[in-house]
């Protein structure tokens, strides 16, 4: 059973259609999923969040209710790996609790 599927994004693009529709059929098949925003040490650090912000927007502009899970990272710097790290573990302790029932 699959758990979580991660969809990554370079945080230096615009959203691309290819993108936005995958991760359409992931919610409209009912695939848990969430969204790692790589490459954020290749942007200014003003500009990371307003460049995520404006991608989460576009996804929830369309049938989305809310935003799914989503980190920002960078794998040169460590950005956001504890807090992705944390998340999968919390993702593998449901999931082992569930599959104790």
């Amino acid at each position: 059973q699959l758990a979580c599927t991660f969809v990554l994004i370079d945080s230096r693009h615009e959203p691309q259609k290819i993108d936005l529709e995958f991760m359409q059929w992931l919610g409209e098949n009912g695939i848990p999923f969430a969204i790692v925003f790589t490459k954020a040490d290749k942007l200014k650090p003003m500009a990371v969040q307003p460049q995520v912000q404006s991608y989460l927007d576009t996804l929830i502009s369309g049938v989305w209710e809310e935003a799914p899970p989503h980190f920002i990272t960078s794998s040169s710097k460590g950005i956001g790996r504890e807090e992705l790290l944390d998340y999968i573990d919390s993702i593998n302790r449901s999931f082992h609790k569930e599959a104790g029932k």
